[in-house]
Order: structure tokens, then sequence, then C-alpha cells
């Protein structure tokens, strides 16, 4: 049995599990990092920004505000992509204890599990994000930027969606459902 097993994971798989692990922890850990910063260090570092894409672009219409949510959007659509590519990797790593061989299946597919996790972990990151603000100086928690951050997570889970459509209808496929 154990000789089975060890024929059975798939090295490149694991690697790439195993980095995309590394880079999700990675990518929560900075996320937390600046929004550790006090209310004015945050500021001043958008204002920069700001004076930067107005020297790169002349006059915008980007303000302050604009900015900073759409730093939000993209933060939370990187750490989906990376937690979708971990959860994924992982699955691949073996095909006995993969979620095919599950007993139990919560969805119906490998790509509903994959999807239904790294949104769980997207959107509990987001949520004790806004939690830990709560307790950084000139900072707060909002249920606003968990929404804001929500976009971006929606937003890759639904391209990864089409993206995997396309590409079974691509192969002339179909996705393998569990009953």
């Amino acid at each position: 049995m154990k000789d089975r097993i060890e024929k059975d994971i798939s090295i490149p798989n694991l690697l790439l599990g195993v980095l995309f692990w590394i880079l999700t922890a990675g990518w929560i850990v900075l996320i937390f990092y600046y929004s550790s910063e006090s209310g004015t260090d945050s500021t001043e570092r958008s204002l920069s920004v700001l004076r930067y894409i107005k020297i790169v672009f002349g006059e915008s219409i980007i303000t302050d505000v604009i900015l900073r949510k759409t730093a939000h959007v993209i933060e939370y659509s990187i750490l989906t992509v990376f937690s979708f590519l971990a959860v994924r990797f992982t699955n691949k790593t073996s095909q006995i204890r993969s979620y095919a061989e599950s007993p139990v299946k919560l969805v119906k597919s490998d790509n509903e599990m994959y999807i239904a996790l790294s949104l769980w972990l997207s959107l509990l990151t987001a949520v004790t994000d806004e939690y830990h603000q709560l307790f950084v100086d000139g900072r707060e928690g909002s249920i606003r930027d968990v929404l804001i951050d929500s976009i971006g997570i929606v937003i890759v889970l639904i391209i990864i969606r089409i993206i995997f459509t396309i590409y079974l209808r691509y192969l002339g496929r179909n996705e393998i459902r569990y009953d």
C-alpha cells in the first residue's frame, strides 16, 4: 500500500501546491502588514502613489478613495488566484487522496470545490483583516471594505469558472460531476 501511495504522488503538483500555499500565506501576511500601518502612514502611502500616477499620466480622475478601493479589489483578486491554485494543485497531488475519492461530496465537482475553498479562505481573510484594523491607530474596520474585497474575489472566481468551461469545451469534454 505504501508503494502505491508513493507512486501515486505527483511531484510537480506537490511542488506547485507548496509554492502556491507559500504565495497564499505570504500574500495574507502582506495584506495584514499593510493594514497594520497607522491611518497616517496609510494615507501618506496612497497620496504618494497618487502623486506618481499624476506624474506619469498627467491629471487624473483617480481620487484617494478610488485608489484605495481599487487596491482592495486587486489585492483580494490576487489572493483568490493564489488560494485557488494552492487548493487545486494540492488536490491533484494524489489521485488516491483527492476529492474525487472522498466518500462525502459537499459540492458537485472538483472545480466547484476549489472555488468554494478559495472563496471561503479569501473571505475569511477579508473579515479578519477588517476586524484587525479596528485595533490599529487611525484605521477602522468596515463591512463595506469586506464587500469591496468580495468584488475582487467574485470577479476572479467567475473568470476562473468561465476559463474552465471554455477549456473543457475546447477539449470536447464535460466536467466530471459527482452525484
